[in-house]
């Protein structure tokens, strides 16, 4: 069963008017043995290090720390929004640009939130948004937007570099069945994008790579397998090392260590943490020891990897 634990956080500042205290976000995690329905389960709940509380940011979804800028986390919101990020601190305290007036966060010109869903990054300085949301298992204009970091600090738009419509070769009808065509998960890794299927008529997962980069016609992903997820996946994210992927659902955490050359990611071995059971939308490494996750509500949880078990 898991001992209660904490642990500080330092988070860089770009400003020297910032004080140390700033610096510092302390019970960044306290796991608690709770459950709502066995009192000997060992499910954890997550206390929160920070929260969203911009009005511009109602319903975040997708979040991605940033490889450019230190202390900086990309998120935007679900469907039914605007097409735009915004960066945010650890804490949930958004960024704008000093001395902007009428900010309403970066918009990403010529691109529609139709029902974004998930947001990564790669090693080059681009992100890649998942407009992949698809509850109904019924759309066929799936698309994931590359673009380049923008600066947080000072930028109010960004254009994609890149449009890449996608499908899923095996969906033969449109709505599917079985509601398991829709999308919340999208990460990097050496290379390709990759995404994993929320499914509603069981508890696995479909791993997909996209394995094209057409911008004129759409990509087939190609379906790499399917395991079972233990739940809905809301997230992915692999770490910045490349040898672990962390995956999300509505009451677990799990960790995949990297398999063997040739073996697609959920072969390999996983550490897991039992959640109590909370609408989580995101997930991402904030070291390689520390995870972080979000919530629609805008509560973000620094989570130890530490804490995930066998």
């Amino acid at each position: 069963m898991f001992q209660s634990q904490s642990a500080t956080l330092f988070i860089p500042s770009l400003s020297g008017s910032i004080s140390l205290a700033a610096l510092v976000i302390p019970a960044i995690l306290t796991l608690s043995c709770e459950s709502d329905s066995d009192p000997g389960s060992d499910a954890v709940k997550l206390t929160p290090s920070g929260k969203i509380t911009s009005s511009l940011i109602p319903e975040p979804s997708g979040i991605v720390k940033s490889r450019t800028y230190p202390g900086v986390y990309w998120v935007h919101n679900d469907k039914g929004n605007t097409a735009r990020i915004f960066g945010v601190r650890l804490s949930g305290e958004l960024i704008q640009p000093p001395g902007q007036t009428g900010f309403d966060g970066i918009q990403v010109k010529n691109a529609d939130n139709k029902d974004w869903e998930d947001i990564t990054c790669d090693d080059q300085g681009y992100l890649y948004i998942a407009d992949l949301g698809n509850k109904e298992s019924d759309r066929r204009d799936l698309v994931i937007y590359k673009l380049r970091e923008p600066d947080p600090f000072t930028d109010s738009s960004v254009k994609p570099e890149a449009k890449y419509p996608v499908y899923y070769p095996d969906q033969t009808a449109f709505p599917a069945p079985s509601g398991n065509y829709n999308c919340e998960s999208l990460f990097w890794s050496d290379g390709f994008l990759y995404v994993l299927t929320k499914h509603d008529s069981d508890g696995n997962t479909r791993l997909y790579r996209l394995d094209s980069l057409k911008t004129d016609r759409p990509n087939g992903l190609t379906l790499l397998g399917t395991w079972p997820a233990g739940g809905k996946v809301t997230g992915a994210e692999a770490s910045p090392d490349g040898q672990k992927l962390a995956v999300l659902t509505y009451n677990a955490i799990r960790i995949y260590q990297k398999p063997e050359p040739g073996k697609p990611w959920l072969d390999g071995s996983f550490k897991s943490l039992r959640l109590v059971e909370m609408k989580y939308e995101g997930i991402c490494f904030s070291t390689g020891d520390t995870l972080v996750v979000s919530n629609e509500e805008g509560d973000q949880f620094a989570v130890p990897v530490s804490g995930l078990k066998d």
